[in-house]
């Protein structure tokens, strides 16, 4: 065990050592807790997870990741690019519509931010249409931009008494 802390490079790992070498010498899980900076339950978490897989529970490559996913990454590839095609095609995407979706896929409600966090994964941005009234005429638009007066016409003199 002193041979892995002293050529370990790695600091979570080191920190995972020294906990269970600490432990090993009969120090209390609080005094291991203080002298490492983690927490008491992260002391037992790890001597739970080396008396249940040895020194491979001291490599930190198991930490991280998407423990609570609610689709793989080849999954999540495959959702989305069914509303990219729909989008390319002119639909408008809404994210109401893939919460809609994804929920009817997985069995159960998901949460808006789910679909957001998924979206800025895949490099999504949000792209509004500018809103335009139902009965516009875009031809008595500009015919009114034609011979309509400024709304804000500029005096002919000096803007203010102060000037000379």
């Amino acid at each position: 065990m002193d041979e892995l802390l002293a050529t370990e490079p790695r600091p979570r790992e080191r920190e995972r050592v020294m906990c269970i070498r600490l432990l090993a010498k009969g120090r209390s899980a609080p005094d291991v807790a203080e002298v490492i900076g983690r927490s008491v339950d992260t002391v037992y978490r790890h001597k739970r997870e080396f008396l249940a897989r040895g020194e491979d529970a001291l490599s930190a490559e198991s930490w991280g990741g998407r423990r609570s996913a609610v689709l793989t990454e080849g999954e999540e590839v495959e959702f989305v690019a069914g509303f990219e095609r729909a989008a390319r095609d002119g639909e408008l995407v809404t994210a109401e519509a893939m919460i809609e979706a994804l929920s009817e896929r997985i069995g159960r409600r998901v949460d808006s931010s789910t679909i957001y966090r998924m979206l800025a994964r895949h490099g999504w941005r949000k792209v509004v249409p500018r809103p335009r009234h139902p009965d516009a005429d875009p031809a008595r638009q500009e015919a009114f931009k034609e011979t309509s007066r400024s709304w804000s016409p500029r005096p002919a003199g000096p803007t203010s008494a102060r000037c000379a």
